[in-house]
């Protein structure tokens, strides 16, 4: 069994209009609504790849019925720890005419003690049925980086391995002290990692090793679109694939990307073949409207059109 944990989830709600009038008024040809946040994606993904998995974290307010069977219509099971504030939400805004996408994220709710007592609780009986735990997303109000550390501590306790999807600000506090099975640091908002600009080829090695050295078995690093630069400590791989066409939706594609490569790895425990199958589960996931991929039959189709090669 595979544990998401998001913290922080929202519902991403899509609005598709040809193009954005700011100051003016602007009405949608259509909308979408659906769970979202970085683990929730995670989970969705790795369900329709066909893994058995739990998504965990906080959730509240009157959509979180709709929120919970959207994805056990997926097939994630859920077990969320319940606060008596409302999910946020965050938008996606899609112009079509202007092949332009925005994300607009809300704050989210601030977390008491007694509930993150209780997550915690409910984390630790997920543990001992878990093989892998995924923690992924922003921080709500009321936790700090040290909360995830003792989420850490507790799967490293039980041998479970640990996947970080964070931004590098938190995942600078969980390093060290812990065992990591996968490192992907969350680029949404920038280019580099340890000063290290990813878009140059030279950096990406360098921005790599510092994590591997930090307790990482594993780093995922984003460049581009849909490029990736995988390593650990004796091997390194490069891949791209194509986007291709104006109808692409974004949203999701780097959850799609590590769900895939998650899923391909643990039955293969070939970087290289896992990057290619990820790519394919990425593109899979941007001719999608929803945050995760479509199949796992179009992943497979897909991640031929993928270029990978072995840099040591």
């Amino acid at each position: 069994m595979i544990v998401t944990v998001t913290l922080n989830p929202a519902f991403d709600h899509l609005l598709f209009l040809p193009k954005i009038s700011l100051g003016k008024l602007n009405r949608a040809i259509s909308t979408l609504r659906m769970p979202g946040g970085k683990g929730i994606n995670l989970a969705s993904s790795l369900a329709v790849l066909g893994e058995e998995v739990v998504t965990t974290g906080f959730l509240g307010g009157q959509g979180s019925r709709m929120f919970e069977e959207a994805l056990r219509k997926i097939g994630a099971t859920t077990s969320f720890t319940y606060i008596d504030q409302e999910i946020r939400t965050d938008f996606y805004i899609i112009e079509e005419k202007e092949n332009r996408q925005s994300l607009l994220i809300e704050e989210g709710a601030s977390i008491e003690l007694r509930y993150l007592n209780s997550f915690k609780a409910n984390f630790e009986r997920l543990l001992p049925a878990a093989k892998l735990v995924g923690i992924g997303g922003s921080l709500p109000k009321g936790t700090t980086p040290d909360f995830i550390k003792e989420l850490i501590l507790s799967a490293n306790k039980k041998k479970v391995k640990v996947v970080l999807n964070l931004r590098e600000s938190i995942l600078k506090e969980c390093l060290d002290s812990a065992s990591l099975f996968i490192v992907c640091p969350d680029l949404r908002e920038t280019c580099c990692v340890f000063g290290e600009d990813l878009r140059n080829s030279a950096s990406r090695p360098k921005a790599a090793q510092e994590l591997l050295n930090k307790g990482a078995e594993i780093v995922i690093l984003k460049y581009g679109d849909l490029g990736y630069f995988v390593a650990k400590k004796d091997e390194a791989w490069e891949g791209e694939i194509e986007v291709g066409g104006s109808n692409v939706i974004m949203l999701g594609v780097r959850d799609g990307m590590l769900a895939g490569f998650i899923h391909n790895y643990m039955k293969t425990s070939n970087i290289g073949e896992a990057l290619k199958f990820g790519l394919g589960a990425a593109l899979s996931t941007s001719r999608s409207k929803m945050n995760y991929l479509n199949s796992e039959k179009q992943a497979e189709e897909l991640c031929l059109m993928a270029n990978v090669r072995l840099l040591r």
